[in-house]
């Protein structure tokens, strides 16, 4: 069976949607946290993780798994973080914060035992040769872990709400992962990364998908109205009203709303020893 085509629109040369700097950033990359470092660190855990181990955090965000590896590692590892602006992220005596952009970043040859990218890939145009230098910085027998969103059944996503809240929450939906997708990424990636994986030459390859439901006013639903109020001029200028953003804020707010987060795929793939 041939595998999906990647959707995606490069035209621009790409560009991370979301922006660190914005007045909602902060509130975003928290409820981040708050939704996915559960499952990123069990993934983490189950990976091998050890005291000593040298790891790489890529777009490190709030920097919250950054810290949870530094907090593994200690006392003799180390942690380096990179984002495009990593204003977010506390400091740590074991975690080494860089500002880079990972398109153009030399991630070096051999030098770590795990590297991690979460939310990061599927953003990018150069996704794979971001991957397969994420691959050459692993050390022999180090492992790499990917989560991405698959946002292809925007739909399915929302169970109950309040009246008018189904319609401006799809079409809401539609906007924003359109923006991104008009910024290079693709919403379909997160499926073909243990493909990619292969093709770089990992093995032991595996993935899974993890999801959960969440009410009106807890971080699943929260990080919805913060991303409307985040990305609102482009929202309306790519046909979303007012009406509608304010329906999904007030919405996410509302306990009786019942709708499931963006599923995240998680693949871990480990480079072969010498």
């Amino acid at each position: 069976m041939t595998a999906a085509p990647d959707i995606d629109a490069t035209a621009n040369g790409g560009r991370y949607t979301f922006d660190n700097a914005t007045r909602d950033a902060a509130r975003q990359v928290k409820l981040l946290a708050e939704i996915l470092d559960g499952h990123s660190t069990d993934v983490l855990a189950r990976s091998g993780v050890e005291t000593g181990w040298k790891c790489l955090d890529l777009g490190t965000g709030a920097g919250s798994v950054a810290r949870w590896l530094a907090d593994q590692v200690s006392p003799a590892g180390r942690v380096v973080a990179i984002d495009a602006d990593p204003r977010h992220v506390a400091t740590h005596e074991l975690i080494d914060v860089r500002t880079g952009d990972v398109t153009t970043l030399d991630l070096g040859d051999g030098v770590y035992d795990l590297v991690h990218a979460r939310l990061l890939l599927m953003h990018l145009p150069q996704r794979e040769q971001v991957l397969r230098r994420a691959v050459a910085a692993l050390k022999p027998g180090g492992v790499l872990v990917v989560s991405d969103w698959d946002c292809t059944h925007l739909d399915e996503m929302l169970l109950r709400g309040p009246a008018g809240l189904a319609e401006a929450f799809v079409a809401f939906q539609r906007a924003l992962v359109g923006l991104a997708v008009d910024n290079g990424a693709s919403p379909n990636w997160a499926y073909r990364v243990p493909v990619a994986m292969r093709d770089a030459g990992l093995v032991d390859v595996e993935a899974e998908v993890h999801n959960r439901l969440w009410s009106g006013g807890e971080a699943g639903c929260l990080l919805h109205a913060s991303n409307s109020r985040q990305m609102e001029p482009a929202l309306l200028a790519r046909g979303v009203s007012v009406e509608q953003l304010e329906t999904v804020r007030s919405g996410m707010d509302d306990p009786d709303t019942l709708a499931w987060s963006y599923p995240m795929v998680t693949s871990v793939g480990r480079r072969a020893e010498d």
